[in-house]
């Protein structure tokens, strides 16, 4: 039996489980901190530059030249980690998804409906006839008898 949360997931999976798999929406789902992770980046990089820029041109004689390789080299880091982060993100609820689907069919394949009932919280089955009542009391029986042998 699956709890309360997991039934919402698995609702809210099913609804936005195809929009959310295309690359496009993988990718402007996850800009957001790309571009964040890409923006402390860049600004690391600034600051050396501009702060200490005996030390940067120390280390790289090419300082004028790099600046664009090091623009372009975080624009594809940001898309890649935009991409990644979302598909990763997406592999895991499906995941999660497929995992709670089979136990719900488990326990829909290995339970009866009594069973379903009893612990669904109705136990004193006061909305049931009088023959309702014995044909449950009956299975019970034979189920415990069967789990006996």
């Amino acid at each position: 039996m699956l709890s309360d949360s997991e039934n919402r997931f698995i609702s809210h999976w099913e609804k936005v489980r195809i929009p959310y798999s295309t690359t496009f929406s993988k990718f402007k789902r996850g800009l957001p901190m790309a571009l964040i992770f890409g923006g402390s980046l860049f600004l690391s990089l600034v600051a050396v530059y501009f702060f200490s820029p005996e030390w940067y041109t120390k280390i790289s004689q090419r300082a004028n030249s790099s600046v664009f390789a090091i623009i372009i080299g975080l624009f594809l880091s940001v898309l890649f980690f935009a991409y990644f982060k979302m598909h990763f993100k997406w592999e895991m609820d499906e995941q999660l998804y497929n995992e709670l689907n089979a136990k719900q069919k488990k326990y829909l394949e290995t339970t009866t409906f009594f069973d379903r009932m009893q612990s669904s919280g109705i136990g004193e089955f006061s909305e049931l006839t009088e023959e309702e009542k014995n044909r449950l009391e009956n299975y019970s029986k034979e189920k415990n008898k069967k789990n006996e042998n």
